[in-house]
């Protein structure tokens, strides 16, 4: 229906498989082939192994359940240092290959491959097999790769057969491609905008494809009428091959003496680090997927949650009702806390996240992206700020700021 009989673009997805628990295997052979689960830090499961996820174990699960259920699972903590350096390893072999190489994530890479094939004497498939080859032999961990003529179609590609998979889509392959996909797990597509299509009648990615142009721009906003094209084998979303200044985690915590079980001092300590924490991600263009926030008591027990967020937000005033409701859940009167903290993840380049069609999200943004910079210049207090951070004791009880009420 919609073949293309030749390679106007030739896109690689290079993706690292369980790529932070197959490092600590990687780093400690003695962990090969076990279940390792990683997050120890925080508490809850942050990467699993393939191992571990054949037991069951879900990102998020509490390691403390985690122990009790599966005793042979060895749990540790993240070393996010050297994430980074396997990391680092792992895209220059790419560029041993091509230079055109976009550093997507921390475990994700986008390669331009168009032309190669004369001057490696290989086709696009021994190409693919050849970095495969190479970053599972130099690193001991496997890697996906997908190579199709979209970056859409390449990242689709690279997830059909993992682990350790290697699929090439060329256009006259894009209908079986898609016709196995989905709506929820079209890249840039979440669950809110794949229950709506949903309701449309739509249930795979092929269907979605299927729609003429007019009932996209009917139904739906441009990002998705990219998405659309994308699918299609029209290249809409170019490699950035700027270098990337990339964070898996932002967390901020601090502790604090003497310890104490003061709600609203805890309370406001934890706002602020949710505060701090989105500001850095959008310092560096990012919108947030997940966070968890956690108190630790003075004999250093956790008490945490995760919050999945329904979109990737860039304000936490937008959740400020789920962050209270989470603090109530986690919060415990009969203990002494001496740390608060929280960790934001699941990052997304803003320029390319999905847009809100339910409930206004994006109009609600755009009222609170006036309102914050009163905020960063000190103009105005959300309730964040009830303490000075360098002097700030639980013992002192300064005046409380009255925190506005403000109609978004």
């Amino acid at each position: 229906m919609f073949q293309v009989y030749s390679w106007p673009n030739v896109v690689l997805h290079l993706d690292g498989d369980a790529f932070f628990a197959s490092v600590m295997q990687a780093v400690y052979p003695s962990l090969k082939n076990r279940p390792v689960v990683t997050g120890r830090e925080r508490g809850i499961a942050t990467a699993i192994s393939y191992q571990a996820k054949k037991l069951g174990i879900t990102r998020g699960m509490r390691v403390w359940e985690i122990k009790k259920r599966f005793p042979t699972c060895v749990v540790v903590d993240s070393d996010y240092e050297i994430y980074s350096l396997f990391s680092k390893k792992m895209f220059d072999i790419l560029r041993l290959f091509t230079p055109l190489v976009e550093e997507y994530s921390v475990d994700e890479a986008f390669a331009d491959i168009k032309g190669l094939r004369r001057p490696l004497n290989m086709n696009y498939q021994e190409i693919g097999k050849a970095i495969k080859d190479k970053v599972e032999s130099s690193l001991g961990l496997t890697v996906s790769v997908g190579i199709s003529l979209t970056k859409s179609l390449a990242k689709l590609a690279s997830d059909l057969e993992k682990p350790s998979g290697l699929v090439v889509i060329d256009g006259l392959a894009i209908e079986e491609l898609l016709k196995k996909i989905p709506l929820i797990k079209i890249w840039g597509i979440g669950t809110n905008t794949s229950a709506y299509l949903e309701k449309l009648g739509l249930k795979t990615a092929l269907d979605f494809a299927k729609k003429d142009e007019e009932f996209v721009r009917k139904n739906l906003t441009k990002p998705f009428w990219e998405i659309w094209k994308e699918l299609r084998g029209e290249m809409i979303y170019q490699l950035n091959y700027s270098p990337k200044n990339s964070f898996r985690s932002i967390v901020r915590s601090q502790t604090f003496a003497p310890a104490t079980n003061d709600k609203d001092f805890l309370w406001a300590r934890l706002l602020s680090h949710v505060e701090e924490a989105f500001t850095k991600a959008r310092s560096l263009d990012y919108q947030v997927g997940r966070m968890s926030i956690f108190l630790k008591t003075q004999t250093f027990r956790y008490f945490h949650k995760e919050i999945r967020l329904p979109e990737q937000i860039s304000y936490p005033l937008l959740i400020r009702n789920q962050l209270k409701k989470t603090f109530e859940e986690i919060y415990q009167s009969g203990y002494l806390y001496r740390t608060t903290g929280c960790s934001i993840y699941n990052f997304s380049d803003k320029k390319v996240s999905q847009i809100s069609l339910f409930d206004q999200g994006s109009y609600k943004e755009e009222k609170i992206k006036k309102i914050y910079p009163l905020l960063e210049e000190k103009k105005v207090d959300f309730g964040t700020k009830l303490f000075d951070k360098k002097s700030f004791s639980a013992e002192k009880k300064p005046k409380l700021f009255k925190i506005p009420v403000i109609s978004i």
